[in-house]
């Protein structure tokens, strides 16, 4: 199919909203019909694809202002229209369409935050991306992978010993639905089926730095929550204060008011809410699992 043809398919199968899919066809329609956006757009595809990531979003800036159009819009389009050349490097590495697509859902999570914050569709943070396109980065069922290195001096646990600068698993969380055991525990096995050929012999050190990690949630989260569940998960967890810059996926677009202030719909507002009025500051955890055929070590 051509590229037309697979933005309708990918918009409609990834499931953006009618209205979403809407701003990109027309404006994508625009584009094709300027034999001058089009072969700009073309050129940023490659460009972008061959990892000259910050020349392309350069690029696509100046489009997007001679085409009137807001930068996250133009943004989310070019990943989009970039999935094509991507699911061509699937194949050719051999893997599985089901994986591209669970990748490439976290373009649908990132253009619904965008939408939730900003009121448009598309993306404030392109330069979360590039580690997709670069085939560095995988969705395997709810969570995110990637090749990282230790940060701590040491940790041992199960007879197995994780030092300084070994090659581990990081791991990412999007905002993409349930966050229950079944979906954690059938992501991490996924995860060491996809990584296992790369510790043979040995059990898959799997690390995140987060806030869900954060060690004093665990005195205001009920014992029945699933981000204490996935805290425990965990067999280390380092604590460290920072500043809450996660607040926008708990509040949204009020993150920034007062604590008094904040919106208390859901029973994680209503508990951040009171936490952040008392005066107290959440921070990030950074934790690590080990992972084995038969699942977590503990």
């Amino acid at each position: 199919m051509n590229e037309q043809e697979f933005l309708i398919y990918f918009l409609e199968k990834d499931n953006f909203p009618k209205e979403a899919q809407e701003v990109f066809q027309e404006l994508y329609g625009k584009i094709l019909m300027d034999s001058d956006y089009k072969n700009r757009m073309d050129s940023l595809i490659s460009m972008f694809m061959n990892n000259f990531t910050i020349q392309a979003f350069e690029q696509i800036d100046i489009l997007a202002k001679d085409m009137s159009v807001h930068s996250y819009i133009m943004s989310m389009l070019l990943l989009v229209l970039s999935c094509k050349p991507l699911l061509k490097l699937y194949h050719e590495r051999n893997i599985s369409e089901d994986i591209y697509w669970n990748t490439v859902e976290d373009l649908t999570c990132k253009l619904n935050e965008c939408y939730q914050l900003y009121g448009i569709w598309g993306t404030f943070v392109r330069e979360w991306f590039p580690r997709f396109y670069q085939m560095s980065r995988f969705a395997l069922g709810r969570m995110q992978y990637e090749y990282s290195i230790f940060q701590l001096e040491e940790y041992s646990i199960g007879g197995f010993t994780v030092k300084k600068d070994d090659k581990v698993i990081n791991m990412h969380i999007p905002a993409s639905g349930s966050f229950a055991e079944d979906k954690r525990m059938e992501s991490y096995h996924k995860a060491y089926e996809f990584y296992k050929k790369d510790f043979v012999g040995r059990p898959i050190p799997v690390v995140c730095s987060s806030w869900l990690l954060y060690p004093e949630l665990k005195d205001i989260l009920p014992a029945h929550s699933n981000i204490r569940g996935f805290m425990n998960d965990f067999s280390y967890i380092h604590a460290y204060t920072d500043e809450f810059h996660d607040a926008w996926r708990i509040f949204g677009k009020d993150a920034n008011k007062l604590p008094k202030d904040l919106p208390r719909d859901t029973s994680l507002q209503k508990i951040f809410a009171e936490y952040l009025e008392k005066g107290r500051k959440p921070g990030k955890g950074y934790g690590i699992l080990l992972l084995d055929e038969n699942g977590i070590i503990s």
